[in-house]
């Protein structure tokens, strides 16, 4: 009877996966679906998710629907679009379900894609920690505290992080499949996934994988031998070879990004310089973590989107705790202590980050996972008791109660419960957390009572799952904007606007703050735009006139200049209804005038626009430039094009110098002269694609043309049908030299590294089938030679064994029966020798 028990969850697996992605699936769904319904099929949250996750969306999807995948328009003043959205979503499975559909579908489809990727984590999340515990329930308890943990929660603002979290168990499984059941070219595919998926993630995961292998060595359940040490090192490669399509590019379009060269120095290498980032830490795994921007209890004003969550629903850190206690010498503990200290000392966390000088916890899903494990064998092992996870998770609390007492001085005045910035919300989930913890004492009592407590267990969770993620999420969304009008004036606003198209005679709009992104949904070129990967030379330039560019171009409108420079015609402006009153009809860039009011903004026509391309009769050394403040460099670039020293030697005959003394000094007045001069002296027709862009000019001399595109190395040219050098001018845009007469000018586009990665991806396919040919009678041999397993558990089963407990009762019930039989039998025979 047990041996048929066993077979029967073994041909149940296939289900017991359907089972656990539904589960995931439908648990996210119960939050999400009351706000999907009153919003009427959309799903707006707040900040970067709406900013950011929603139109890049939109935009993506247009963009791969019709072909466009070299150069994009609407991002920025123009960028890589395989570079740019790469991180976001390109290699994303998820993203690739909504190409089938319409655009106008994609936003409805995000709420949907959530819920998918929560089911996707909760299904890979069982199936590894399925290989380490006996009980399927409780291996189905530790998926959902990794599927709805509080990185999870916190990260639905970062929509596309839920990607690397939803496959990230494969690749831990495929390494021990390739050890442990000699299975080859699994681990190759999945390196090659998570490459796909994000490079900024898989960074952090080769140096996860690396501990996590090295730790397991040490195992008797691991058994690596040279060889495999060997293929799994060729896997790798192979993996890295097939991702070379779109992680060559990507990482050739961040290598040249200042964020990436950051670095840590001195102190900040073994302590955090903000007080309370360590805190923060401990916080967050044994509390429902705080919102992205919104720290509560503990307020700060750096790493506010760093991704600090680790919370586990209904049992926090007991479970963890109780197993660190018990086993001492386990693998995953040693793990999760070494991962501990990385997130102490700055520089080993950085390690997750290839070094980088910025902070962020954004690798916390792996230790996560490990300690989902570690929950579900604390549940299935009655040798490990959760007492004293339970005293030092409710010590925690305490502390965090007791921190709301503390008196704050403000001005001359002391502020008593005001510690934490939102009260309400901390409330909640310490209430919250509280009841979790009553749950996980009153689950540890019956476990004492020999009662069985996993199926309770199971249903607390999954309660506790909902409630944990709906408290973040509702809380989110009361920080967002009214959601109608976000759906109104955002997603559905392309189609109460009415502008020329861009197509005729390009131009970029501008708007105002708080709505930069909202372009993308319209198909405009934009000169503002929340977007974290553009081309390098873009933020060099900014840096060069004063702007801050570091995730964002959001050039105040002091910096009118910049409007004339990249051929901006409109400027939407948005006014609150409470001073449409006031207003007064004047947007504060020169040359701008009202022309009306569409799609609820206030749109102003510039009257100097220059179309793109256009010449200069002056130029200005960059020498001569360096040193000046910002606003004096930006002043010049209307004026005047920057060049250096090769190139003023090159090209310094077609155009006058102008003096040092003479060249910054720019009014209003003559700022609106210089629009009109650069626009007598522009191109008279500009047509633009993904592959380029072409335009037309007649000149009376030889002169450069200048194009306010970003320079980048994709990019090559020919003036009438002859190749000409692309030059970088003026902090980062791109000229050309043109003829006197009639010239064509053809820029074409080609993202770096492309066709490279392309013919690598190819290599790596065509070295997998070798590999996999070659090795096929290894594989024979080595099933000769060793024991392969899936599993291994390191504990027995004791508790909640069914086929045990109806095998035990079957034995005596038969005992019972025999004794019986047995005694009548006698009794029989006694009375047949009687008669005789």
């Amino acid at each position: 009877m047990v041996k048929k028990n066993l077979l029967l969850i073994q041909e149940d697996g296939k289900r017991q996966y359907l089972r656990m992605f539904l589960l995931g699936f439908f648990t996210l769904l119960v939050v999400l679906l009351p706000i999907v319904i009153f919003n009427k099929g959309y799903f707006i949250y707040y900040g970067d998710f709406n900013s950011q996750q929603i139109p890049f969306y939109h935009l993506a999807h247009d963009a791969v629907r019709s072909g466009q995948l070299g150069w994009n328009w609407q991002t920025d003043l123009g960028a890589n679009f395989i570079g740019s959205y790469s991180f976001y979503l390109l290699g994303s499975p998820f993203f690739w379900l909504t190409i089938p559909f319409p655009s106008g579908a994609v936003p409805y489809l995000i709420p949907w894609l959530l819920c998918l990727k929560h089911g996707m984590a909760t299904m890979t999340g069982y199936a590894y920690i399925r290989r380490f515990v006996r009980s399927p329930r409780a291996a189905a308890i530790g998926a959902m505290l990794y599927a709805f943990s509080g990185f999870q929660a916190y990260n639905i603002f970062f929509n596309h992080f839920q990607d690397v979290t939803a496959f990230f168990p494969l690749l831990l499984i495929a390494l021990e499949e390739r050890v442990n059941n000699n299975r080859r070219g699994v681990f190759a595919l999945a390196v090659a996934l998570m490459a796909m998926l994000n490079y900024f993630f898989f960074a952090g995961q080769v140096v996860f994988v690396l501990v996590y292998f090295l730790f397991r060595c040490t195992c008797k359940d691991f058994h690596i031998t040279r060889r495999k040490f060997f293929s799994i090192a060729l896997e790798s490669i192979i993996g890295v070879l097939l991702s070379a399509v779109l992680l060559l590019p990507s990482c050739l379009t961040i290598l040249e990004n200042n964020r990436v060269t950051e670095r840590l120095y001195g102190m900040n290498m073994v302590a955090y310089s903000d007080r309370t980032r360590i805190i923060r830490i401990i916080q967050s795994f044994f509390m429902i973590p705080d919102v992205p921007a919104r720290p509560n209890l503990f307020s700060t004003d750096s790493a506010k989107w760093a991704s600090i969550g680790g919370y586990l629903p209904l049992f926090g850190m007991t479970g963890v705790i109780g197993f660190l206690g018990t086993r001492k010498k386990h693998w995953a503990t040693r793990i999760t202590l070494f991962c501990t200290f990385c997130a102490f000392i700055p520089i080993f966390n950085s390690a997750f980050y290839a070094f980088n000088g910025s902070y962020y916890a954004r690798w916390f899903y792996m230790p996560i996972l490990i300690m989902a494990m570690m929950t579900a064998i604390a549940l299935d092992d009655v040798q490990i008791s959760l007492k004293q996870g339970i005293w030092i998770s409710g010590g925690v609390l305490l502390f965090c109660l007791a921190a709301c007492f503390i008196p704050i001085k403000d001005g001359e005045d002391i502020k008593w419960f005001d510690f934490a910035n939102y009260p309400i919300y901390f409330v909640l989930i310490l209430a919250l957390c509280v009841l979790n913890l009553c749950g996980v004492v009153w689950l540890a009592v019956c476990r004492r009572r020999g009662e069985p407590v996993l199926r309770r267990a199971m249903a607390l969770t999954i309660g506790a799952c909902v409630l944990c993620t709906a408290s973040v999420v509702y809380f989110g969304v009361s920080l967002g904007p009214i959601p109608r009008t976000y759906a109104r004036i955002g997603i559905e606003g392309g189609e109460k606007i009415s502008l020329p198209d861009p197509r005729e005679q390009f131009y970029r709009i501008d708007i105002s703050e708080d709505y930069d992104n909202y372009p993308m949904f319209w198909g405009c070129s934009n000169m503002r735009a929340f977007q974290s990967v553009v081309p390098v030379s873009i933020m060099e330039f900014y840096d060069q006139v004063g702007v801050t560019r570091d995730v964002a171009s959001r050039a105040s409108i002091e910096h009118y200049t910049l409007r004339g420079l990249f051929s901006v015609r409109y400027y939407f402006d948005k006014v609150n209804n409470s001073k449409k009153d006031e207003y007064s009809f004047d947007c504060g860039l020169p040359g701008f005038e009202y022309v009306g009011i569409q799609n609820e903004f206030y749109v102003y026509e510039n009257q100097y626009h220059i179309p793109m391309g256009f010449t200069y009769d002056s130029y200005v050394s960059q020498e001569d430039v360096e040193g000046r403040s910002g606003m004096s460099c930006e002043k010049v670039l209307i004026n005047s094009i920057v060049l250096n020293q090769e190139q003023i030697q090159k090209y310094g005959s077609l155009m006058k110098p102008v003096l040092q003394n003479n060249a910054y000094g720019l009014t209003e007045e003559r700022y609106l002269e210089a629009c009109r001069e650069r626009a007598e002296h522009a191109c008279d027709s500009f047509r633009y694609d993904s592959s380029g862009f072409t335009g037309t000019i007649t000149m009376e001399q030889p002169n450069l043309v200048f194009f306010s595109v970003p320079y980048e190395a994709g990019w090559s040219a020919t003036v009438n049908g002859q190749p000409v050098d692309v030059e970088r001018v003026s902090y980062g845009f791109m000229a050309v030299e043109a003829q006197a007469g009639d010239n064509v000018i053809v820029f074409t586009y080609e993202t770096p590294g492309l066709r490279i990665g392309a013919w690598l991806t190819g290599a790596g396919a065509l070295l997998l089938v070798l590999y996999l040919l070659l090795t096929r009678k290894c594989r024979k041999q080595e099933a000769k030679q060793e024991c392969f397993h899936t599993c291994w558990y390191g504990y027995d089963l004791q508790q909640d064994v069914p086929a045990a407990m109806q095998y035990a009762a079957y034995l005596s019930r038969y005992a019972g029966r025999w004794n019986e039989e047995g005694e009548k039998s006698e009794d029989a025979s006694e009375r047949r020798d009687n008669q005789k």
